[in-house]
């Protein structure tokens, strides 16, 4: 029997200057017990969902979309693969690097976020 570690997980990213809300991201994330493996089970409110698997070195986590869905009616052009990179900084603020590659365009840079843990 293999026992796997998870977590729930939010991300809410607002603009710098405006707090409009831009980008929220909820779901799990999956550790497998004995490696640096990781994976993402997110839901996007854009309607995208995705399965994202990768390994944690030190204090940096890449991965990769290995599976992804979306609603009928999601906006186009539609994302095609789906790259993070998560670095936990030493001030304790987590960036995130997210890459996308849509219908016809390679993997781009699409986000940069920094978190700060509220109480």
């Amino acid at each position: 029997m293999h026992l796997y570690l998870f977590t729930y997980f939010r991300f809410n990213a607002f603009h710098a200057e405006s707090k409009k809300p831009l980008h929220r991201e909820c779901g799990f994330i999956r550790l497998q017990p004995g490696t640096n493996r990781v994976a993402f089970i997110i839901a996007q409110n854009s309607g995208l969902v995705e399965i994202e698997e990768g390994e944690l070195t030190g204090q940096q986590l890449t991965l990769h979309s290995t599976a992804l869905a979306r609603t009928s009616f999601a906006k186009q052009p539609y994302v095609q693969q789906i790259s993070r990179h998560i670095q936990l900084k030493p001030d304790g603020k987590l960036e995130q690097t997210i890459s996308m590659a849509l219908e016809g365009q390679p993997l781009t840079q699409h986000l940069h976020i920094t978190y700060r843990r509220t109480d």
